[in-house]
């Protein structure tokens, strides 16, 4: 049985031309300015579904519109701040039902050479949700593509999709577009910028962007006999001629000048015979390469002497690949990136901190030994943002590799890395403008200290509970064989008794 319809009329129709240019006839343009339909969009629901198509910023609340763990909305590829969404994790729990349709204004198709669909979408897929797009030629509505299974435009930035619907529409006077949504309780579809438009010619075909690297990549289409060509890299919006970040007139052609580990955009349009040209292609997402996406490449940290993190370093998976370092660590590592430290000491702390972008759950591993025959250290994977791997060799140097938990692709997760030391584990302190570093720290027999001696006249060594074990006068090497295991604190005073300098070891 035909399942009952509920309507909902967003704005009286608009029929026929909306703008006309010289080389291409609009005959839709809708942006959902204000958070309205412009054009005469309406909604048709099911009679048993749980919501319906809504807009932005009108209809965007927390409960309407269920963002990602960024608090990321749709962007990129046209995306504003007024934009139509249908977000079926809003509209309930378990057992919900939706089913709804965002119905166009007729336009005449009847004059046409060539028709073409546009709109700019993100679709987040789950479970058994669809998203079908169809085109009415007056007595029929017919399927023009169906999305599901698979994200389409997310994580962001969302994508812009583009059909030639010339043979669905059929040439009537009567055509319409209309974007069903149909799920459970699942995911969301956003559009904006739909457009209709009747063009002299097409874009080509085979658009890709291929061997990215940290700076560019080469851009390949298939040509279609037009008479030239126009490929432009944007940062995800349509081509305006104000974004264009790369550009150029030929397949097979270098995108250069563009930075390291970024999203891009490319599209294409053929120049039509008589002037003009087609409209753009479908954009096809790319992402550089990322500086540190392999060992050798490791960003240098540096090592705090203590767990505050008033050294940083950000760093991001965006264009990052798997690097084929296998290891007994749990998650995805197929967009690994790598940082570098020098050990001060046994043991220091890793944080990964104000993680933001399409997931914060990473996860991150320490190896030991040269880049091409690294040697997991021991207890070192881990899920949590922060670990203290132990049993380091103070002066080695060691790879940090840090990852997404999660294996699907193009994550954009930005975070900031730090590494820390135990404050009570001083490698080297300053105090009254005198320098001191301690070495081999452990110390099992004798521990060592660099320091300016023109003024020191005694050494004191005292344990945890500040009482002092050990006075001598000064001497940069210390015979600890008769201290108890634990960790002491080293102090240097001058003739006065004044505190030159001060740190502190460990006993093993």
């Amino acid at each position: 049985m035909k399942r009952a319809l509920r309507y909902v009329l967003l704005f009286p129709l608009l029929a026929g031309v909306v703008t006309t240019t010289t080389h291409a006839q609009i005959l839709l343009s809708e942006q959902f300015t204000g958070g309205a339909s412009t054009t005469g969009f309406t909604v048709e629901s099911a009679d048993d579904s749980d919501c319906d198509w809504t807009f932005a910023p009108g209809g965007l609340t927390e409960t309407t519109f269920s963002v990602d763990g960024a608090g990321a909305v749709p962007s990129g590829a046209g995306f504003d701040g007024d934009f139509a969404f249908l977000d079926s994790d809003a509209c309930g729990g378990i057992g919900i039902t939706v089913n709804s349709w965002l119905v166009s204004p007729a336009f005449d198709a009847s004059g046409s050479n060539i028709l073409v669909l546009s709109f700019s979408h993100q679709f987040q897929a789950r479970l058994q949700s669809f998203c079908k797009v169809e085109v009415y030629d007056g007595t029929t509505w017919n399927e023009i593509v169906t999305y599901t299974g698979t994200s389409v435009g997310y994580p962001n930035p969302a994508q812009v999709a583009t059909f030639d619907i010339t043979a669905a529409a059929a040439g009537s006077a009567q055509a319409q577009v209309r974007f069903q949504f149909n799920s459970g309780w699942d995911w969301w579809w956003a559009l904006d910028d739909i457009r209709v438009e009747n063009v002299a010619c097409y874009f080509p075909s085979g658009l890709a962007a291929t061997n990215p690297g940290n700076a560019g990549a080469t851009i390949t289409f298939t040509e279609n006999g037009s008479p030239s060509y126009e490929w432009v890299v944007t940062t995800g919006a349509l081509p305006d001629g104000t974004n264009a970040v790369a550009s150029g007139t030929a397949p097979n052609t270098n995108a250069t000048g563009l930075q390291a580990g970024t999203p891009y955009t490319v599209f294409v349009r053929s120049a039509c015979e008589g002037g003009g040209f087609s409209v753009w292609s479908p954009g096809v997402g790319f992402v550089t390469a990322i500086g540190n996406d392999e060992c050798i490449n490791a960003v240098p940290l540096t090592v705090n002497t203590d767990y505050e993190c008033g050294v940083k370093t950000s760093g991001t998976v965006i264009g990052a690949t798997a690097s084929g370092v296998t290891s007994t660590c749990f998650g995805t590592a197929d967009d690994d990136v790598w940082f570098s430290f020098v050990a001060l000491t046994t043991t220091h702390r890793v944080s990964i901190i104000d993680i933001t972008g399409s997931t914060s759950d990473m996860y991150h591993a320490l190896w030991s030994n040269a880049c091409g025959a690294l040697e997991l250290v021991p207890n070192s994977c881990s899920d949590p943002q922060e670990s203290n791997p132990m049993g380091l060799t103070p002066g080695e140097t060691y790879y940090l590799q840090i990852y997404t938990w999660t294996g699907s692709p193009a994550q954009t997760s930005v975070f900031n890395v730090c590494i820390g030391s135990d404050p009570s584990i001083g490698i080297v302190e300053r105090a009254g403008g005198t320098h001191l570093s301690a070495f081999p720290n452990p110390a099992h027999d004798r521990i060592t200290f660099e320091v300016d001696d023109r003024i020191i006249n005694q050494v004191k060594v005292l344990d945890n509970a500040g009482r002092t074990v050990m006075q001598v006068p000064f001497e940069r090497t210390l015979d600890v064989r008769g201290l108890e295991p634990g960790t002491y604190a080293v102090v240097f005073v001058d003739e006065s008794g004044g505190v030159v300098a001060r740190s502190r070891f460990v006993r093993d």
